[in-house]
């Protein structure tokens, strides 16, 4: 999925998230920490013009293996709350829910059409 998020996506696209008419915007592919980890790719989306945040391959793959695994269902924010891989990035970046789903969908909605 993170390939085809990085094909789709070009520089200051729009993500849609989930509250209506809301939208960060795509910046690019980065690299980033999450407690004392790297990881070689990630997102790099804007919040606002002095709010820049990253996103994981790892946070946006396993989500979307939630999704493909449960019916076609995003998970709850429990389900990040608790997961061994993903509870620290959600604790610290918890707008990173929403920019998951923004991402997949946009590419689930150009897959289908």
């Amino acid at each position: 999925m993170f390939d085809s998020i990085i094909k789709e996506f070009k520089k200051d696209d729009k993500i849609k998230l989930l509250t209506k008419g809301k939208y960060d915007t795509y910046i690019g592919i980065t690299s980033t920490k999450v407690n004392g980890k790297s990881y070689d790719k990630a997102i790099l989306f804007e919040i606002s013009k002095t709010n820049k945040k990253r996103i994981t391959s790892e946070f946006i793959e396993l989500t979307y293996n939630y999704y493909k695994e449960n019916n076609n269902c995003f998970p709850k924010r429990d389900w990040y709350e608790t997961h061994k891989e993903l509870s620290h990035e959600y604790k610290s970046r918890p707008c990173n829910y929403a920019v998951a789903q923004g991402l997949i969908n946009k590419v689930l909605t150009s897959k289908n059409n």
